[in-house]
């Protein structure tokens, strides 16, 4: 008896005629070699209706996918043309994966160490580079503004943080004698400099009135406004009334509104203190 060796396909929807369904719909099709067949598929991200990723990297349209393993038969690998090389941010899902598994972003290392939700054991490890790519690339609040805009048009960030990071505005740098403390809730930068036995030095809080430099200091859930007032640069409390914008950073519009001496119930704002004796002018 002839005795008929085949290739178990699992196909899901290859014609666009069929049931009236799109044909970027379709997530992969995946081959079960016979024994003695050498394996050759890929994971992807099948997500966008123009572009997708593979797990070796390349960048590709549909138009260049293998239908029957996943993989992208020509394109570009690693490609973070797409991407801002500083916070390691990219415009979509698809160039974020891609440039996220080029080998000098050690995802191939990191996967194993991180888990799932930051700092959460229990949500366990990612399973693959590919898999620690594609969860990492996926947008959150940390990359909106009030969770309904994005702060930047490259918002799918691989970085740790996962935050993108904003043009930063021309500020005179910080001096060595002067330390960046952040306060107690409720704390002017007079007492946050008098506690960390420092003295509120008022021309130097321009240079950390910056959205990027408040996300090194608080979550910024809510996101990062400008606004009136002498509070900033601060952080709003997540117990603050919604009115107050909880879990929201401030800067402040005008660097003429500064004020050492003003605290707020619901705020904490980041200081700049002089230390070792440096005289104030």
């Amino acid at each position: 008896m002839l005795r008929l060796q085949f290739t178990a396909l699992v196909v899901v929807s290859l014609l666009p005629a069929l049931q009236g369904r799109e044909w970027w719909h379709v997530r992969k099709t995946l081959s079960r070699p016979m024994p003695g067949q050498q394996e050759d598929s890929c994971e992807n991200t099948a997500q966008d209706r123009w572009d997708l990723a593979d797990d070796h990297g390349f960048l590709c349209s549909w138009d260049h996918l293998d239908w029957q393993t996943g993989c992208c038969t020509k394109g570009e690998q690693f490609a973070c043309d797409r991407c801002n090389g500083e916070s390691h941010c990219c415009e979509t899902l698809e160039s974020c994966v891609s440039c996220c598994l080029a080998p000098d972003h050690n995802a191939s290392s990191l996967y194993s160490q991180d888990y799932r939700s930051p700092g959460r054991s229990e949500t366990g490890r990612w399973g693959s580079t590919f898999d620690y790519c594609r969860g990492k690339c996926r947008t959150s609040s940390k990359s909106t503004v009030h969770e309904n805009a994005y702060l930047d048009s490259h918002h799918h960030c691989f970085s740790q943080s996962g935050k993108p990071v904003m043009p930063l505005a021309p500020a005179p740098p910080v001096p060595s004698t002067v330390k960046v403390e952040v306060g107690e809730k409720g704390e002017s930068c007079t007492a946050t400099c008098d506690r960390t036995n420092g003295v509120c030095v008022l021309e130097h809080l321009v240079a950390v009135n910056h959205c990027n430099v408040l996300r090194t200091h608080f979550a910024c859930e809510a996101g990062c406004d400008i606004t009136a007032g002498d509070i900033q640069p601060s952080y709003v409390g997540a117990d603050a009334p919604k009115e107050q914008q909880p879990t929201d950073c401030l800067v402040s519009e005008s660097n003429a509104q500064f004020d050492c001496d003003v605290s707020h119930v619901n705020t904490q704002r980041l200081c700049t203190c002089a230390h070792n004796g440096t005289s104030i002018a």
